[in-house]
């Protein structure tokens, strides 16, 4: 019952060496992967947020999340201009990282002087970052939708669950337009770690987000046996949507300046890959 009106994805460039990411969380301890690609970009320079405030209650997947998510506007604003209700939003999101830093630094800190250096490293706007919902929330206001808002944390399966809650509100008429996305960074390193384990050893393990833009059509999308396959690349959380929306290799060109894989019809794009799609 859809179909793919407009897809983008946001991963490093195919010709980026893996490099291995030590996390400093534990003394003597090496909590490490060895091959990993990530954006390379600092989190200021990733996307640029409507309202900029809102820049310190989002982590660096769900600033992935908005470079990619609101690329879909003008695709959208027929939707929103019409009923802002018919237009649901489908996050296949983790939650943020903890605190590490904060929690290292106060390991050895006397009871007497807990309160007073908790409040002086915690930002009180730093526990939004830990809460996945809250990145996709941001996305659905960014972008006016008012229809659902779904949030899925399955490490591995949250973009089947995303696209096939988007399948089902599409075939009974609950929405009109459903915007798939989904954003995975290294940032958290118990994630990594464990996603990590679970991929072929040859693979790397890279961050990625991507968005779908869905509609309804008369044809029924299996997206259980529509899943793509790659094991040279993961890219976590968002493994199967990034997959989805960076397909058509041929089309694909390489920015080596800014290392991001960059893929557009109209040519004014960057850091991002942009395609529309009758099917």
């Amino acid at each position: 019952m859809s179909r793919i009106l407009w897809k983008q994805a946001l991963r490093p460039s195919l010709e980026a060496t893996p490099q291995r990411y030590t996390y400093d969380l534990y003394e003597n301890f090496d909590f490490s992967i060895p091959r990993t690609c990530s954006l390379p970009l600092a989190d200021e320079e990733i996307t640029q947020l409507p309202e900029p405030r809102s820049f310190r209650s989002l982590n660096r997947a769900g600033l992935m999340l908005a470079a990619v998510g609101l690329q879909c506007h003008d695709a959208l604003a027929g939707y929103i201009a019409d009923d802002p209700f018919s237009v649901g939003l489908y996050c296949a999101m983790q939650d943020g990282p903890d605190d590490y830093k904060s929690a290292k630094q106060m390991a050895n800190t006397p009871p007497e002087e807990f309160a007073r250096m908790y409040k002086h490293l915690r930002s009180s706007k730093q526990f939004l970052r830990e809460v996945g919902s809250v990145q996709a929330s941001f996305l659905s206001i960014f972008l006016g939708t008012m229809g659902a808002l779904y949030g899925f944390t399955h490490s591995r399966w949250a973009c089947l669950h995303a696209l096939e809650q988007a399948e089902c509100d599409l075939r009974n008429g609950v929405v009109k337009a459903a915007v798939v996305g989904s954003a995975f960074s290294l940032e958290d390193p118990l994630l990594s770690m464990r996603i990590w384990r679970s991929i072929p050893e040859d693979s790397t393990l890279c961050e990625g987000a991507a968005a779908l833009l869905l509609t309804a059509s008369e044809e029924h999308t299996d997206w259980r046996r529509a899943m793509p396959e790659s094991r040279a690349r993961f890219y976590g959380t968002a493994h199967d949507l990034v997959l989805f929306a960076s397909d058509g290799e041929q089309h694909e060109q390489d920015f080596e300046r800014s290392g991001i894989v960059v893929r557009t019809e109209d040519d004014d794009l960057q850091c991002v890959a942009n395609e529309r799609s009758g099917n």
